[in-house]
């Protein structure tokens, strides 16, 4: 195989445990990820009404893909760091892939 062609082949990881180095790799060089997500979302920060606590309707239009930084991961869901600023929770089962362009992890 030629050399420009084992460039352009990438690294897929399948499995979260196959994947805790990958991302455990990510989280600690602060790696700017691109994350899909299964069904569409709005990804914005969310305004709090402070009179009843609720939130208040997002605005923006719903999104699949974002970019981020990896912050944390368990069992049950991811911390990402969004460039302007947000902290987004998500659960493992939203996630269908997180990719820093030359690895990407796809859960089963």
């Amino acid at each position: 195989m030629t050399r420009s062609k084992r460039k352009a082949q990438r690294r897929t990881v399948r499995g979260w445990r196959e994947a805790t180095g990958l991302l455990n790799r990510w989280r600690k060089d602060l790696k700017t990820l691109t994350i899909e997500l299964k069904q569409p979302r709005v990804i914005d920060v969310a305004p709090i009404d402070f009179v009843s606590g609720e939130p208040v309707e997002r605005e923006g239009k719903p999104t699949k893909k974002f970019r981020g930084q990896l912050i944390y991961f368990t069992n049950d869901d991811v911390t990402v760091r969004r460039p302007s600023g947000p902290i987004l929770v998500i659960d493992r089962y939203e996630v269908v892939a997180i990719s820093d362009g030359n690895a990407r992890f796809e859960p089963h």
